[in-house]
């Protein structure tokens, strides 16, 4: 690959998910999961391997641990075609990695940073990224290294002639803040989900959250889980529902919705068919354990899609 579409900046960790724990994890007691996975994690390597599998040239900008844990998210990313010749090695430390224990209808997360936080400005290579015709950064709030000069990133892609996309995933520290509001001016679509666009904007409903976040990003797109997304482009707001299925695990889901989206949005496609082709992407990724199963082999997803949407975009 000479030079993507789509380049993706941001953190690389592989995800342990234990399923249906019988109880949530106290300290100094133990609990049992019914099931167990060792997948590929975090939420720009999900992003950027399910756009490989739908068809886009990707290439990713990150750091790992000179480790196994390295080795296998490498591996799993050149699987799907992602060009992975700016991920560089940070021998200090590990390779990041989460742990998602699901109970009943809750999950939750915890996670190693490890190499992620070791990202700074200075690793991007300028000269590859001006080749491409879209940079999306996730996890803003885990990327300590890179966090304060995210602005800078996308104002210089921006003036590269690239568009921009950003979706912030929880904040650890429940601060919500670290200079979001200027970075959102060079931001050309904003993804969050619902939570994450409420409490940025200090907002206690959607609509207002919306309302304000719009006021910085050209286009901020909310997603909602079974409800599907809510957008909000020039002052105007509009909801899609999503492909009703019976999910096996909703790990990635958000990043799977950003992969479809940003096949389409690359493509030049109108908002709304974004949306739409985001939604199906996200709701079929629930179909499999973790946040790329699904799409191994890609194949099957295009029937998915056939059976979803009108009309469905060549897989490459």
């Amino acid at each position: 690959m000479d030079s993507p579409s789509l380049v993706v900046v941001g953190e690389l960790n592989a995800d342990l998910i234990l399923t249906s724990v019988q109880a949530l994890p106290e300290l100094g007691k133990e609990q049992l999961a019914e099931g167990m996975a060792l997948t590929l994690g975090s939420s720009s390597a999900i992003l950027a391997s399910n756009a490989g599998a739908l068809g886009v040239d990707v290439g990713f900008v990150g750091r790992t641990g000179d480790d196994v844990v390295g080795e296998r998210v490498r591996e799993a990313l050149d699987d799907r075609g992602i060009d992975v010749r700016h991920v560089l090695d940070t021998p200090d430390d590990a390779t990041g990695l989460t742990v998602i224990y699901t109970h009943g209808d809750d999950r939750g997360m915890m996670t190693y940073p490890g190499a992620m936080e070791a990202l700074t400005i200075d690793d991007i290579p300028w000269d590859y990224v001006a080749q491409a015709n879209h940079v999306h950064l996730s996890s803003f709030y885990l990327q300590k290294g890179l966090r304060s000069d995210v602005d800078v990133l996308f104002r210089r892609a921006k003036a590269h002639g690239l568009t921009t996309s950003l979706d912030t995933n929880w904040d650890p520290d429940e601060q919500w803040d670290g200079g979001i509001f200027d970075v959102l001016e060079a931001v050309d679509v904003f993804l969050p989900n619902d939570d994450e666009a409420r409490r940025i904007a200090g907002e206690e409903r959607l609509g207002p959250a919306l309302a304000r976040l719009g006021q910085r990003a050209n286009v901020v797109v909310a997603t909602r889980g079974s409800a599907g997304a809510t957008v909000r482009a020039n002052a105007s707001t509009q909801s899609f529902s999503p492909p009703r299925v019976d999910p096996v695990d909703a790990v990635g889901a958000g990043d799977s919705f950003n992969a479809g989206f940003l096949r389409r949005y690359v493509e030049g496609e109108a908002l709304a068919e974004c949306v739409r082709f985001g939604l199906v992407t996200g709701a079929y990724s629930t179909q499999a354990a973790g946040g790329t199963a699904a799409f191994d082999p890609p194949d099957a997803f295009w029937s998915f899609a056939a059976e979803h949407l009108e009309s469905v975009p060549p897989p490459s």
